[in-house]
């Protein structure tokens, strides 16, 4: 039996919860950190880190573990968003504020704010990742397009907005809703002197 873990370090509930979660998950295994790096591509360092709950570890290290253990992944997947999420608000990075539903919108500032919600929601993967779900969907999203789109330095495009929902999970029957939102972005815009 090896050496008793440190309590959880988490700053935020949403990362307590996965990082519990993943503890056991390996303690219902019956499996070590050192066993358990035998059945993913990562080392025990990197997984006892995982667990840890001081950072949130990367999406793919999750589901390994997950998967590993016999747990689900797809569960594992979900609690490891919502700890990216809060991770955002615990660093004061991101603000609660009423969501607008994609139907509602009525400005490009809303568009922008339900699109960087949604990609916060997806977990808020690098760009490089987000252009790569974009090719396996058809699309086509480039990087620098995404990090000015977010950082407001551009207003987008309705092909951009489509490809960027698209590539944070949003399905076929809601992308209209997202290309609406667009066109009423639009003619707000166009509206004004």
């Amino acid at each position: 039996m090896g050496r008793r873990e440190n309590p959880i370090g988490a700053r935020n509930q949403s990362l307590a919860l996965l990082a519990s979660r993943l503890r056991s998950w390996r303690q219902e295994a019956g499996l070590t950190y050192a066993q358990l790096a035998e059945r993913t591509p990562y080392s025990a360092a990197t997984l006892s880190r995982a667990a840890s709950g001081r950072t949130v570890p990367a999406r793919e290290v999750v589901v390994a573990f997950a998967g590993a253990c016999g747990g689900e992944p797809r569960h594992a997947e979900y609690l490891w968003r919502w700890a990216r999420v809060d991770r955002f608000e615990v660093a004061g990075k991101r603000r609660r504020s009423r969501r607008v539903h994609v139907t509602l919108i009525r400005d490009f500032a809303e568009l922008h704010a339900g699109m960087v919600e949604l990609y916060q929601l997806d977990g808020s993967c690098s760009y490089r990742e987000l252009e790569s779900r974009a090719v396996a969907v058809g699309e086509r999203l480039p990087r620098t397009t995404i990090g000015r789109f977010l950082t407001r330095a551009t207003v987008p495009s309705r092909d951009f907005v489509l490809a960027f929902v698209r590539a944070c999970g949003v399905d076929d029957h809601e992308l209209e809703a997202w290309g609406q939102a667009w066109d009423r972005a639009r003619r707000q815009r166009r509206k004004r002197p």
